[in-house]
């Protein structure tokens, strides 16, 4: 078995494990989108950083930033910065400028939809599921249908 499909298995271990404890230890879901939010939140109105933020949303949202770069260096051959988006440099253009002037509107647009849906894919699917909510599975359920429809839309339509 090559190392990635271990780290993959082991990542899917620690995030279940992950949704359960933060159910446990603060009685509510973990989801990014309110996190960050939270966070955002806190930035504009410049204020002490935990005075309206939750200290578990911002390592949560902490944690996720520096587990990829843990990971990337544990089981990684280094680390580098890298505009290449693998198959996607076929829809995505060609400029560094344009490519992350795209991704910045896409990342803008994914959280207003994440805000709109009450909760981003993470929340609904990972914790919603978990917590056998139909309206989080079938929010998911969507999130994925509308994902397939654009990716197919991006590769063989445009």
């Amino acid at each position: 078995m090559e190392s990635y499909m271990i780290t993959a298995w082991l990542g899917g271990l620690l995030i279940g494990w992950l949704v359960v404890l933060h159910f446990l230890m603060i009685g509510r879901g973990a989801g990014c989108s309110t996190a960050y939010a939270c966070v955002v939140d806190v930035l504009h109105k410049e204020i002490n950083l935990f005075g309206t933020l939750d200290p578990m949303k911002f390592f949560f949202v902490l944690g996720l930033p520096l587990g990829g770069l843990a990971h990337t260096l544990l089981f990684q051959q280094g680390w580098s910065l890298s505009f290449d988006m693998g198959v996607y440099e076929q829809v995505l253009p060609v400029s560094i400028g344009l490519k992350v002037l795209v991704l910045f509107i896409g990342g803008i647009l994914l959280g207003f939809g994440a805000r709109m849906a009450g909760g981003c894919t993470t929340g609904h699917a990972l914790v919603g599921g978990a917590l056998l909510s139909w309206t989080s599975m079938l929010t998911a359920v969507l999130f994925f249908v509308v994902a397939m429809i654009t990716t197919w839309i991006m590769f063989f339509i445009v």
